[in-house]
């Protein structure tokens, strides 16, 4: 993973050899991941840099450093399509840092002796002050993968700045962390028209001028990306398919996208046996926390050489797609709360017809639990739900957003993070991946609509639809939804089942986190096809993998400091 380095008086964007790291001396230590990096100079010293992909022109960034004040910077994160970070030296030993609201651009803050550090990478920090992992963010990972667990990162002493937050760091070294970001709200046309519009710009300004390819998988999220790239220039269509079978299903819909869409260069990729889930466990490099592909490892690394071969520099995922567009019925919180009691009861019976239920019944599951899935865990010990009980917490502050819209955020960001994690992998092979249903005006689109008119039991992701009406083939805006795939992983667990079970007694269980007995007796039956909880069970097996490998973080990372 290359990293770029250079303090704000320095040229910055030179990179460094693949595996080094670079630290810069001085009051305040900072540094950036594998993404653009650019700078503007103000007077009196006052420096501004942007790390990541951001939709700013040169003008504007040097029209918001003549005039740098908290307030116009605080607008300029949520200003320009993209998904980066904003950082203001001041020149005069102050430093100011501004983390995206969607956290797809995480920053880490920690402390090197006398030094405050800030990182777009906890595992770099980690390596830094010598951190091992963190037990209490590890348990509330493993309850509740989404939950915020504030002050902390997966590396004890390293800690992940709220996302729409600024930490600033005075003079004479004192920091606070103050929150800077509110939602908006707009009518559902001026919502959908916005969400287009940022889309659109979203995914140009990582593809023009770029050898790009995107997913497509002849579902609405990744076409959507294939064909806004294809307005840009020519870009890779790349869909997968089991092999022998090469018509139906996904490869049918993908087709007439390309059809469609003759800048789309199709490329089919064949999936067999040695790309089924569990395969070549412990294949991923040491990411900042648990990958979400760690299972699915095999396919992934396959995707990444493939894409390489193709002379691919730029891939994009239709990643947090589900997330913003097929949200659950949390809105009927806030119906209720609301007093919109014909609404509530119209969605209510809606939903229970959907799952044959009773509505009365889906109205106190929703709102007596405030949306929340009490799932049984048995795998888990007491002392792991305990620690998640005791780490996590809602977000300190979400711009007044109602229940349903909070819920949404705090999914958005958990995909966001954990989707830098999938990019530091590709970034190891040559590959700028990007996630562009991740960047914060995609999410505040989606937030600035009224949560119970994005809700549909009766149309499939009705604000994604409405946005790219006449944009996409009839054939996929009337598609519901693509096929599912645990049959996948019931085949690979059943091909791999001793390498799985192996991860059963190791570090997770050492630390008291886990119940050998009952995982394994779960993974057992999986094994026989029985259906299991996949979306609990694969954080738990991939957070064993990444402890694995995080045995090494102060090897993963070499630090040099420049003369």
């Amino acid at each position: 993973m290359k990293w770029f380095g250079g303090m704000l008086s320095r040229s910055v964007g030179a990179p460094v050899p693949v595996g080094a790291r670079v630290l810069w001396r001085g009051p305040t230590i900072w540094s950036a991941g594998d993404m653009p990096v650019r700078q503007v100079r103000g007077a009196d010293g006052l420096r501004l840099a942007v790390f990541g992909p951001c939709g700013a022109t040169g003008t504007e960034l040097t029209r918001l450093v003549e005039r740098a004040e908290l307030g116009r910077i605080d607008a300029a994160v949520t200003a320009w399509s993209g998904a980066y970070t904003l950082v203001l030296d001041d020149g005069r030993g102050a430093l100011t840092v501004w983390a995206d609201p969607a956290g797809a651009a995480p920053v880490y803050l920690s402390r090197a002796g006398n030094n405050l550090v800030w990182g777009s990478s906890s595992l770099a920090l980690a390596s830094l002050v010598g951190a091992g992992p963190d037990t209490a963010w590890l348990a509330a990972h493993l309850a509740d993968p989404t939950a915020w667990v504030p002050g902390r990162s997966a590396w004890t002493g390293v800690e992940q700045l709220p996302p729409g937050h600024r930490w600033t760091v005075a003079e004479h070294g004192t920091s606070a962390i103050t929150p800077f970001w509110r939602g908006l709200r707009l009518a559902w046309s001026d919502a959908v028209h916005r969400l287009r519009d940022d889309l659109a710009d979203g995914v140009a300004i990582r593809v023009t001028d770029r050898m790009a390819s995107s997913d497509l998988s002849g579902g609405l999220d990744s076409t959507t990306l294939a064909v806004l790239a294809s307005k840009c220039g020519p870009v890779v269509g790349l869909t997968y398919h089991p092999k022998g079978r090469e018509e139906g299903g996904d490869l049918d819909h993908a087709r007439t996208v390309a059809r469609a869409f003759p800048r789309i260069r199709h490329r089919l990729m064949a999936l067999g046996p040695e790309h089924l889930p569990f395969t070549d466990l412990g294949a991923l490099p040491l990411t900042d926390e648990p990958a979400p592909s760690a299972i699915t490892a095999a396919q992934l690394l396959a995707q990444f050489r493939y894409l390489v071969s193709d002379g691919v520099a730029v891939h994009l995922t239709g990643d947090g797609g589900d997330s913003l567009f097929m949200p659950p019925p949390a809105h009927l919180v806030d119906l209720a709360r609301s007093g919109r009691l014909l609404r509530l009861a119209r969605d209510a019976q809606t939903w229970a017809r959907l799952y044959r239920t009773s509505p009365w019944k889906a109205v106190a599951s929703v709102v007596g639990d405030h949306g929340g899935t009490a799932v049984p865990m048995p795998w888990l010990t007491t002392n792991t739900l305990d620690l998640a009980a005791s780490a996590t917490a809602p977000h300190s502050y979400t711009g007044g957003l109602g229940h349903a819209d909070r819920l949404l955020l705090q999914e958005a960001r958990y995909v966001g993070r954990t989707a830098a994690t999938e990019n530091q992998l590709a970034a190891v092979h040559g590959i700028a991946m990007h996630n562009p249903f991740t960047d914060t005006r995609v999410v505040e689109s989606v937030l600035a609509a009224p949560a119970a008119d994005r809700w549909s039991a009766r149309r499939y992701k009705p604000m994604l639809s409405d946005a790219v009406a006449g944009l996409l083939p009839p054939s996929v805006l009337g598609r519901g939804a693509k096929g599912i795939f645990t049959a996948d992983h019931h085949q690979g667990l059943r091909a791999n089942q001793s390498a799985v079970l192996d991860l059963v007694d190791g570090h997770l269980a050492a630390l008291g986190l886990l119940r050998p007995a009952a995982l394994r007796s779960l993974l057992r039956n999986a094994a026989l096809g029985v259906d299991v909880p996949w979306g609990l069970i694969e954080p738990v097996l991939g957070t064993e993998l990444w402890l694995r490998a995080a045995e090494s973080v102060t090897r993963a990372v070499r630090w040099e400091i420049p003369a």
